[in-house]
């Protein structure tokens, strides 16, 4: 990354390469927190969802030459040859393009890129598929307001979070078994189901105590 792009620099640009050891850094931490690269010893190697998500992407997003031109603009506009309005627009305008051709990607090849994830279940509103996602396990539908949230009030109240076995059963059953919740009031943990009801299609969660069996 230290000589990407170079040849398409203009001779008098500072910086070289894309990006600063620092913001690559943050960059590379976000693609691996996202699942998009994974770390193998001292490489950074693409996950199946980032080689899937780099096929649907347009080629000129893949290439360092369209970084290379923006950082010549920054120069531009330093030296005062743009205002800041026309770099601005310039902004503006591409990504509106990206919005434009992020649109016109055939559905089977959006579905290509969703189908090298996870599905964990489906939703109990529509009926599509549900995928993990970084804070909830959400509906693929975009019509679709379903979801799990991994931190809610609910679960929150008694220092508990969604993990994904919890969900997956959820989806399956409506029903899920979790140990180690908090009652504040009686200081004490304990055992109980958690069963999910639909309540105008929002999800709604209360416990039920399975009976002892008698000895």
């Amino acid at each position: 990354m230290e000589t990407a792009g170079n040849k398409d620099f203009d001779s008098e640009t500072e910086k070289k390469g894309l990006g600063t050891p620092a913001t690559r850094a943050g960059i590379i931490e976000k693609l691996v927190s996202s699942g998009y690269a994974v770390r193998k010893g001292k490489q950074i190697l693409p996950s199946t969802e980032g080689r899937e998500l780099v096929n649907v992407m347009p080629a000129y997003l893949k290439s360092a030459a369209m970084t290379a031109e923006w950082e010549n603009q920054l120069l531009m506009m330093e030296k005062g040859q743009i205002t800041d309005t026309q770099f601005m627009g310039e902004i503006t305008s591409l990504v509106g393009k990206i919005l434009s051709v992020c649109r016109e990607i055939p559905e089977v090849e959006r579905r290509r890129f969703q189908k090298a994830r996870e599905v964990i279940g489906k939703c109990p509103v529509c009926g599509s598929d549900v995928y993990e996602g970084k804070q909830n396990f959400y509906c693929y539908n975009r019509q679709c307001d379903f979801a799990l949230w991994k931190e809610n009030r609910f679960l929150g109240s008694m220092e508990k979070t969604l993990d994904k076995k919890m969900a997956v059963e959820l989806l399956d059953k409506a029903c899920t078994h979790v140990k180690g919740l908090y009652s504040r009031k009686k200081d004490i943990k304990f055992d109980a189901d958690l069963l999910l009801t639909l309540e105008d299609g929002k999800p709604r969660f209360h416990l039920e105590f399975p009976k002892k069996k008698k000895k």
